[in-house]
């Protein structure tokens, strides 16, 4: 009897046990950790299904380190301040340098994507370098730090709020140039079923894009950044490119390829 009384005992213990720690190593997708990914992009890079070229690549490399990741959309100016602020997690595609901006960033050093700076035209002028663009009138969108800054002393500049007013305004011949990246700028004038621009080489600008994270996460730089490696070495990056940018037939050497 004793013996019968101590293995029912035994027995009710395991079954506690496996109680407490089957949801454990039972974990489901659903149980990972959570960031939230701030981006300002509509079309290409990010979509409201998270289907973007981007939002594929972003959620790729951390789920690669075990999180998972909900984008988030907020306005180019508002982005990297709610990231900056704790609002979001992580800012998804900014030019180097947003550090000194915004001290409570923290830049994941494997690049995104490289992303070309170019002036949209209906006409063919001839440009070389932001003096050559000076005296023509200019738009660009309000949070381009880039773009921003290179024209700050220009005389002809006009900020909108989003890229449909920039090509909309462009098409009315309100402006002469239309500053904006290639890439993204192909897919709007797409979207907007305008024919008769197109870009002007060279361009103003190339520059490396990068992940930020609110320095909460630092921990994670590293192996986000390594995630982003790994992508790239087993070639499910350029899978990825190619799926979301090849109908704009543009060279994928100029989406992917870090600068030197």
């Amino acid at each position: 009897m004793k013996k019968t009384h101590f293995v029912s005992i035994i027995c009710i213990l395991i079954l506690l046990i496996s109680l407490v720690y089957t949801p454990t190593l039972a974990q489901t997708d659903e149980d990972l950790p959570v960031l939230t990914v701030s981006t300002s992009y509509k079309s290409l890079f990010s979509t409201s299904e998270q289907t973007g070229m981007l939002d594929r690549i972003v959620k790729e490399a951390f789920q690669r380190i075990g999180i998972k990741t909900e984008i988030v959309f907020n306005p180019t100016g508002r982005s990297s301040e709610d990231v900056n602020e704790g609002f979001a997690d992580v800012e998804i595609n900014r030019i180097e340098g947003m550090e000194a901006l915004y001290p409570n960033l923290i830049r994941v050093p494997e690049p995104n994507m490289v992303m070309n700076f170019v002036a949209f035209a209906k006409q063919d002028f001839k440009i070389d370098g932001w003096e050559s663009i000076k005296d023509l009138y200019i738009g660009i969108v309000k949070g381009w730090k880039i773009l921003e800054d290179n024209t700050a002393d220009f005389p002809n500049v006009t900020i909108v709020p989003t890229e449909t007013e920039l090509f909309t305004m462009l098409e009315k011949g309100r402006i002469d140039i239309a500053l904006y990246c290639s890439l993204d700028g192909y897919e709007q004038l797409i979207l907007l079923g305008l024919k008769d621009i197109h870009h002007l080489e060279p361009p103003l600008a190339s520059r490396n894009m990068y992940l930020y994270l609110n320095k909460k996460h630092q921990e994670l730089v590293e192996p986000v950044a390594q995630a982003l490696r790994d992508m790239k070495e087993d070639g499910t990056y350029q899978k990825i490119v190619q799926e979301t940018t090849g109908h704009l037939k543009l060279a994928p050497k100029k989406i992917g390829q870090e600068q030197e």
